[in-house]
């Protein structure tokens, strides 16, 4: 496995957001974590990334103990991610934003400068790697966090609501990009809220509610589990289907 989360559980106080979550990620992977609103998806997304120290549990990544390390450590081991508010430098152009992430393997600022334009290329974003990141709407700004994310050049991205806010049309252009970046080699988890995008996109489907894992498997599997139908709809509801 390239991720192996083992029994991964985060409280805060007394509450527990995360409870006992076993995952694992092979390389070359597509993977979608669902769930309803406080199920617990973001906070086990962020022990995996570094940002929060899980309270219990272990988690490997290429069979490096990254459990209680730094974001840093994450990024420089080949882990890749995104926010759900894209964390853009708003007065530095879309090139200097992508050259950020690209400094991680280039520290030469003309290598670093290459790599971030090949990756600009990749998201589709050359027309704009003069603009200042604040001139960008809601699409742009997803993207370049997608762009700089990319040019750390992560074997395994973790996606957070990256297509979140957009418009259909704009939902599919950048489903399309998420399938370029996965042909790449990347490997893939994705958390997002928006169903067409997990069910289209995802190879396996992984199910959050009140902390724990309650189902995974193929999308179509996942969708006619009572647990999940009830989870999402509610008791009452998922009776009378």
């Amino acid at each position: 496995m390239l991720l192996e989360a083992r029994q991964v559980t985060k409280s805060f106080g007394a509450f527990t957001a995360v409870a006992d979550v076993d995952l694992g990620v092979a390389a070359g992977e597509m993977i979608g974590l669902i769930g309803p609103n406080g199920a617990g998806k973001s906070t086990f997304f962020n022990c995996l990334t570094g940002d929060y120290a899980p309270s219990a549990g272990t988690i490997r990544f290429d069979d490096h103990d990254v459990t209680n390390a730094p974001p840093e450590r994450h990024a420089r081991l080949g882990i890749g991610r995104t926010y759900q508010v894209p964390a853009t430098f708003e007065d530095m152009t879309v090139l200097e934003n992508v050259m950020v992430g690209a400094f991680l393997r280039h520290p030469h600022r003309g290598e670093a400068r290459d790599a971030a334009l090949a990756v600009i290329e990749l998201t589709e974003m050359t027309e704009q790697r003069h603009l200042r990141a604040r001139t960008l709407g809601t699409p742009g700004r997803k993207r370049l966090e997608i762009a700089r994310a990319m040019a750390t050049q992560p074997r395994l991205l973790l996606l957070d609501e990256a297509l979140a806010g957009l418009t259909p049309a704009e939902i599919q252009r950048a489903m399309d990009l998420v399938r370029k970046i996965h042909a790449t080699g990347v490997t893939l988890v994705i958390v997002e809220h928006i169903m067409e995008v997990i069910l289209t996109l995802a190879e396996r489907i992984v199910v959050f509610n009140q902390g724990k894992v309650i189902a995974q498997g193929k999308p179509d599997d996942v969708v006619r589990n009572e647990q999940v139908i009830e989870a999402y709809l509610g008791r009452r509801k998922a009776h009378r289907r």
